[in-house]
């Protein structure tokens, strides 16, 4: 099967179909270039005024969405930056939200997907370097792709891997670009606004990893592929952490929409009868499992519990010995 037509010709390589995950390679080892461009296809490269216009609307028709928690669409800040002179890209694999390993999972086991994800952006908005800034325990697995790429004279943007610095405010985008330029990971709470000026006075993209990742995705594949999943009002997959009474904690990838219960189930089922749930993150709220487990995770099925998906964390609290509340 072939991908979406952006550049006059149709993008080949294997479209990726069923159920299954889009954005993790199976098995927990980080692949090469070779083997991650066998299952994916070629990254669109070298896109003209005409592509990256192509390439924003598609977004906007997909609906791709910030999967950082904040859910800002993503087509609306790659035009806001691509309106700029010589702006830059930030790649935000910081991952400060508490028990998150989402970010850590994706990076680890599809560095080269991040990486096709920050090229595409840093074409289509017309920065000549993206700065991938990812956590420690994962940032040799990028810095390793990102010399494969160079080695095979792959991008014609000059990517930066740096350290994320520790802890929950290090994540905010502002504290991010602060961090890359001054070695502070605090947010910055004055105007101007980062699409306007940022890392080195510059208009600043500053994107989750698993949000370029997608972006990478539906460059090769189109919006109608990636709407395949989710609901029509939430589209695609998301990384989820889901940790505490499950037999396989971790990180999975599930459809937008799927039902909290059967997320559960992914991970393994639950390790104990279950109490009560966090759904959400820091941002997300606890609920009891009977109000929980039926509903989908999705930002319209959670609404009305005070919850949502945030950045993708479900915690599950067992009932206690002796069954007490």
């Amino acid at each position: 099967m072939t991908g979406t037509l952006l550049t006059g010709t149709l993008l080949t390589g294997t479209l990726l179909t069923g159920t299954g995950p889009r954005l993790l390679h199976p098995g927990p080892d980080p692949v090469g270039l070779a083997v991650h461009t066998a299952r994916y296809g070629p990254v669109p490269s070298g896109l003209g005024r005409r592509e990256r216009e192509a390439l924003i609307a598609e977004v906007d028709r997909a609906g791709l969405t910030g999967r950082g928690g904040a859910g800002f669409p993503t087509a609306r800040k790659l035009a806001a930056v691509a309106a700029g002179r010589t702006p830059v890209v930030v790649v935000n694999g910081t991952e400060g939200e508490p028990a998150s390993v989402k970010d850590r999972v994706l990076m680890a086991r599809s560095p080269h997907l991040v990486l096709d994800g920050a090229v595409l952006a840093a074409e289509v908005t017309g920065a000549r370097t993206a700065v991938i800034v990812a956590h420690r325990d994962v940032r040799e697995f990028v810095a390793e792709a990102a010399a494969e790429r160079a080695r095979a004279g792959l991008d014609r943007v000059r990517l930066e891997v740096r350290t994320a610095a520790d802890g929950f405010v290090a994540g905010q985008a502002s504290a991010v670009v602060r961090w890359v330029q001054q070695g502070v990971a605090a947010p910055t709470a004055t105007p101007p606004r980062l699409a306007q000026r940022g890392l080195r006075g510059a208009p600043t993209l500053v994107q989750n990893v698993e949000t370029l990742a997608h972006l990478a995705l539906i460059a090769r594949y189109g919006a109608a592929w990636f709407r395949s999943a989710g609901t029509p009002a939430e589209p695609g997959t998301m990384l989820v952490t889901v940790l505490g009474a499950v037999r396989q904690p971790g990180g999975l990838e599930v459809g937008i929409g799927t039902l909290v219960g059967q997320v559960l189930d992914l991970a393994g089922g639950a390790s104990a009868p279950v109490q009560a749930l966090l759904l959400g993150g820091y941002f997300g709220a606890w609920v009891a499992a009977d109000l929980a487990l039926d509903r989908p995770f999705s930002s319209a099925g959670l609404a009305d519990l005070g919850a949502g998906p945030g950045a993708g964390l479900v915690a599950v609290l067992p009932v206690p010995p002796g069954g007490g509340r």
